[in-house]
């Protein structure tokens, strides 16, 4: 009889729910969608269309100012002020958080 090398076949099961001793991949790992992402750019993408839609000039009264201003710059100001003062919440919020967590 002649030699014949044994040629690996293939099995027929790998990736149908048979464990291979790989760890199955955790929820939110790197495979996970991106939703706060998505959502954070459709959010945005709807403020800027409704800020290019409105651009007519509109009276503002603030405090003791009064002023004439294109309603697309107070919408942007409104915008990026809230996520700057946002940011800044987060931030003592997490930094009080730490600090509690540290005298504990």
């Amino acid at each position: 009889m002649t030699d014949i090398p044994d040629i690996p076949i293939p099995d027929s099961t790998e990736g149908v729910g048979i464990p291979t001793g790989r760890p199955a991949p955790k929820p939110g790992g790197a495979f996970a969608f991106p939703w706060r992402l998505v959502t954070a750019l459709a959010v945005f993408g709807i403020i800027v269309v409704f800020a290019l839609q409105n651009t007519d000039s509109v009276d503002v009264n603030f405090l003791f100012w009064d002023f004439r201003a294109p309603l697309i710059v107070l919408i942007t100001a409104t915008m990026v002020l809230s996520v700057v003062f946002g940011d800044m919440i987060d931030w003592w919020w997490r930094r009080r958080k730490k600090l509690r967590k540290g005298n504990d």
